[in-house]
């Protein structure tokens, strides 16, 4: 692995370990949209992912290096 993809690998999980301890507050603003997140910060949301990407790249923004999650009261699954 090199040394760039490990650091980007640190800074998702970061963000990550982020959206799940500020799930709550993320609720109240967020809930039942989609949120993209880098840096511990959200910088965009919309109901609809496509639309978000869309703007992202716009922004200038490479979607594929951050965080982008459904914010939802549902439980949060995952696949280990």
């Amino acid at each position: 692995m090199s040394e760039d993809v490990a650091i980007a690998l640190t800074d998702f999980n970061k963000d990550f370990k982020w959206f799940l301890r500020s799930r709550e507050e993320l609720l109240l603003k967020y809930e039942d949209k989609w949120v993209a997140i880098y840096g511990k910060k959200v910088l965009d949301s919309d109901e609809d992912l496509t639309t978000l990407v869309e703007r992202l790249k716009t922004k200038g923004f490479k979607p594929e290096q951050m965080l982008i999650q459904f914010v939802s009261k549902e439980p949060i699954e995952a696949i280990l």
